[in-house]
Formats: C-alpha cells, structure tokens, sequence
C-alpha cells in the first residue's frame, strides 16, 4: 500500500479519488470500485482515496481488500473543512466521487472546490433540498466551467431510477407515463439498521422539508 503522498510529490492526475473513503458507506463504495480497477474492460485505471486522516484511510483499505493484503492505492489528506486542500485535492481528479456526509452539512464546499477547478463531481446523496441548493447556487459556474455535478448515485435514487427504467419500457409507443410513484420496503431476517450518518440525514431531511 502506498503512503500518503507528499506536499512536494509530482502532480498525478487519477481517474477517480474517493473523498469519505473511511466512513461507512465510503468503504463499500471503495471495496466495490475495486473489482473495476484495472480490468481489462473498465475505464477505471487509476484510484486514489482521500479523507482527514490517513490513518484510518489506510485502515479502511485493509478491511476491503480483507482477506488479500491492500493494493497499492494512494491515500490523500483533505477535508471539508479545509477549501486549499479540497481544490489540490480536484486538480489531482477526473472525477471526485464523495461520500462524506450529511451532506447538508459537509457537501457545498466539496461541489464549490471541483466546480472552481473545472472537474467533475459525484455523490451517493439523496436530499432534495441540498441537490436543488447546488443546482442554484453553481449551475452557471458550472456550466461555464465545463464540470458535472450529479448526485443522487446511491440506494437512495438508483432503485428508484431502475423501476422507472423498467416501467417505461412496458409502454407501447406513443403512450408514455407521466407520473411514477415509488414505494421501498425492507425486509430482513434480522432487525434493519443503519448507521450513525444516515440518521443524521434523515433528521436533516426532515427538518429541512419545508426548504423544498
């Protein structure tokens, strides 16, 4: 496993770095972005993962590729808090894939970061009040300079998205649906749980509601 790079170290430019790759969904974010790394038919040829403390980063990189040892991935120091090190940190990306949340907290200044920088960025958020916040306050930067910002890439929305998918395709040309409702249900032999961040979003969701 490669170290933290250095200050001084040569500019690489990845084809993806992962920011939040140490949290709870980032680490299943990063164990399923390496089954593509590398592989013959994937786009995916350089990776690197980003967070606040490299340490736990590289903590996170071992319990993925558990039981293997951890590949050979750069680890980079950033943090939401810190906007110098969130624009070095997209001026190293093609696509900055972000998994630090809630994101109604922590995820304006990772958009305004890669947004000023011209590249791309991508979350795995589903909070219409800060998707639709984004879309207003960097649409025409954006726009201007050439980045995608797209959300809602996570079990949120991708579910969702598919049965739409599928609706439509039942319709017979020219009918088309104009309205789709979607309902999600768990189901589990064991209790369903979550995680302490998706919580957070829920009460965040909630609470902002009225925001819409």
């Amino acid at each position: 496993m490669e170290g933290e790079e250095g200050q001084n170290s040569p500019m690489v430019i990845y084809d993806i770095i992962i920011l939040g790759a140490s949290v709870f969904t980032g680490k299943y974010v990063v164990r399923e972005a390496l089954k593509f790394l590398g592989s013959p038919l994937s786009p995916l040829k350089t990776l690197a993962l980003a967070g606040r403390n490299p340490s736990k980063l590289a903590q996170a990189l071992e319990w993925v590729s558990h039981p293997n040892p951890p590949p050979a991935i750069p680890i980079l120091t950033a943090s939401t808090t810190d906007p110098p090190s969130l624009r070095r940190l997209c001026s190293q990306a093609r696509l900055v894939l972000n998994c630090v949340g809630p994101f109604r907290l922590y995820g304006e200044p990772v958009v305004a970061a890669c947004v000023e920088s011209g590249y791309d960025y991508l979350n795995i958020c589903g909070k219409p009040e800060f998707m639709e916040r984004m879309e207003a306050a960097y649409h025409e930067k954006a726009a201007e300079k050439g980045s995608l910002v797209v959300s809602s890439c996570g079990f949120d929305s991708v579910p969702v998205e598919l049965g739409l998918m599928f609706n439509s395709r039942r319709w017979v040309s020219s009918a088309a649906p104009n309205r789709v409702e979607a309902y999600l249900s768990l189901e589990s032999e064991k209790s369903v749980v979550g995680n302490i961040g998706t919580y957070e979003s829920a009460v965040l969701g909630v609470a902002s509601a009225g925001e819409l």
